[in-house]
């Protein structure tokens, strides 16, 4: 009788243990699939193909009041990609408006610069971390209106964007070469350098 009673109650808690693990199965697929595959949950050998991984993911509530689990692959990051009116604070004082393009170029027109000496100028930008972007940049001109051209200024930047993408604060290093119109890229003669801040605001459309 004892052994009788053991037996079942044995066979009592694995009937039980079955039913918890076909419920589980039941609901490993609409959960997981938020940011896990539910083949994952299959051990398999580290290395080896279909291994399990655990996917970042982040929190965002919806606009019905629900909410859902998004990659982190899938946030849009802010983009320096843009209009930006912009502000150099420092060795070389000067605003106006800049342009940073999807193909990594950057187009600066100045409004502290004479036109007559040169108030456009060109750099290449590329992302190095989170919101952060490094700008290298060249401008050219005139030592003075008429005077013909001789200078060349050299800048390198750091920006970084905020939180919502809306504008950004930077640092950079600036050098001033004397050129001549025979050698426009020459950086050997230096006769200033100097370093500073700069911001920006975007320029959205209406």
């Amino acid at each position: 009788m004892v052994r009788s009673i053991t037996r079942g109650t044995h066979f009592t808690k694995v009937g039980f243990a079955a039913s918890l693990a076909i419920m589980a199965l039941a609901f490993a697929g609409p959960a997981g699939a938020a940011c896990m595959d539910a083949k994952s949950l299959i051990p398999r050998v580290s290395g080896s193909a279909g291994a399990a991984q655990l996917v970042p993911a982040v929190y965002r509530p919806d606009s019905l009041g629900g909410a859902q689990l998004l990659r982190v692959s899938d946030v849009e990051a802010p983009s320096i990609v843009g209009l930006w009116q912009f502000k150099f604070a420092g060795f070389l004082p000067d605003w106006g408006t800049e342009a940073f393009h999807s193909d990594g170029t950057e187009l600066l027109f100045s409004g502290g610069q004479n036109p007559e000496t040169g108030d456009v100028c060109q750099g290449v930008w590329r992302q190095v971390g989170p919101n952060t972007f490094t700008l290298n940049h060249i401008a050219m001109g005139w030592v003075a209106p008429g005077a013909g051209f001789g200078i060349r200024a050299h800048i390198h930047a750091i920006i970084r964007l905020d939180a919502t993408g809306n504008s950004f604060t930077g640092t950079y290093k600036a050098a001033v070469y004397a050129v001549s119109p025979a050698t426009p890229f020459d950086e050997t003669t230096e006769v200033a350098a100097g370093a500073g801040t700069m911001t920006g605001t975007r320029v959205k459309p209406d």
